[in-house]
């Protein structure tokens, strides 16, 4: 009996998961905002304690600036899908931006430095494609 018990308790708790996971769409996109911040603040120190160029550190402090309202605006409840887009658009300019500039200057350190910002870049916009692909499937089906 205890065992009937107890598998149905776990398919509960497993269906419950699943459901929420369903249900919570932005968790992914929350976290890989999360650590777009971190990585890009971490550009940031390291651009104020290493010898590059002011233009550097300069867009590297707005990238950061950026990708912190950018976390904000997606953990904020309020905030509306066109919020997001709009927020994620500065971040993808900046981004682009800078990256074009790393590439364009061929210095390897800014280059290894800026790796862990691309990464987290790639993540965020992923989580965005991902998000705009299960709207796009919610409307086509209503």
């Amino acid at each position: 009996m205890s065992t009937i018990r107890n598998n149905l308790l776990i398919a509960a708790t497993v269906g419950l998961m699943a459901v929420g996971g369903c249900a919570t769409t932005g968790g992914s996109l929350t976290s890989s905002a999360n650590r777009l911040e971190r990585s890009a603040y971490a550009l940031q120190e390291e651009s104020n304690d290493s010898d590059v160029r002011g233009d550097f550190r300069r867009d590297a402090r707005e990238l950061a600036e950026e990708t912190r309202e950018f976390r904000r605006v997606v953990e904020d409840r309020d905030s509306s899908k066109e919020d997001v887009h709009e927020a994620f658009e500065d971040v993808s300019q900046r981004y682009h931006a800078m990256r074009d500039e790393v590439e364009h200057d061929r210095d390897r350190e800014a280059n290894a430095e800026f790796r862990d910002v691309t990464e987290a870049y790639l993540d965020v916009e992923r989580e965005m494609r991902s998000r705009d692909s299960r709207r796009d499937r919610v409307a086509r089906d209503d």
